[in-house]
């Protein structure tokens, strides 16, 4: 491995406990970037000649303007620190999706492409990717983002792989489900990962329940198929 320097993900987020674990057996960082098929499709990188911050998506790369604006309304812009939607506008955005008016108006509004995730960025700009949209559960009023659980399965040792999804419920509005995968060899039980999650999380935030699988389901793009898995707590809802 002395001969590798540099290593780059991209596609999906990768958990913070994975990238420590590539860091230390091979002594290279991961240098992650952010962006999607509209934006050309790249919005972010880390700088490989700069300062790398692991579990972000690092600075926008040149002509590029990327702020983090209200959830509500989309034209409020926050601060560092403060979560919010993802919108970005330079000369690598999309002009509009083909035939589809409505869904163009939708994204691109203003001049901005709104990305549909849910980002903050740090007091040196380096923007963090917290979770989609669509993907934010409403637990009892509050927001909860699932990466926030997921990175916090994975840190236990037993645990692959992690994805969280919602599951409707009459009191809550919504309850986590975590579906997990385990380590070849490892052993733990649900009961285990939830002793886990509940030290290391807000109570609210804690899954309602965890399916242990041999594998998470995955899409053509090897991404994790959280569609499945919402048809699956949907199912399994009491």
């Amino acid at each position: 491995w002395s001969a590798v320097h540099t290593c780059y993900s991209g596609a999906s987020a990768l958990a913070e406990e994975t990238l420590k674990r590539w860091r230390d057996a091979v002594g290279a960082p991961v240098y992650e970037g952010y962006g999607q098929t509209e934006a050309g499709p790249v919005l972010s990188f880390n700088p490989v000649r700069g300062t790398v911050k692991s579990g972000s998506v690092g600075i926008p790369v040149p002509e590029t303007e990327i702020q983090i604006v209200d959830l509500d309304t989309g034209t409020r812009v926050l601060p560092c620190g403060e979560r919010g939607e993802i919108r970005a506008r330079g000369p690598q955005v999309m002009q509009g999706y083909r035939n589809l008016p409505e869904e163009t108006a939708q994204t691109l509004r203003d001049g901005w492409l709104y990305t549909g995730d849910i980002g903050e960025f740090d007091a040196d700009g380096y923007l963090y990717i917290r979770d989609r949209k669509k993907d934010m559960l409403i637990v009892g009023g509050y927001n909860v983002y699932p990466r926030e659980l997921e990175e916090v399965l994975v840190m236990h040792p037993a645990v692959l792989d992690a994805a969280v999804v919602g599951a409707r419920d009459d009191y809550r509005g919504e309850l986590p489900v975590a579906y997990v995968a385990l380590r070849p060899g490892a052993r733990a039980g649900d009961e285990e990962l939830l002793a886990h999650c509940r030290a290391n999380l807000a109570r609210y935030k804690v899954p309602a329940r965890i399916r242990i699988l041999d594998a998470l389901p995955r899409t053509s793009a090897a991404k994790t198929d959280k569609n499945t898995l919402r048809q699956w707590a949907a199912e399994a809802a009491p």
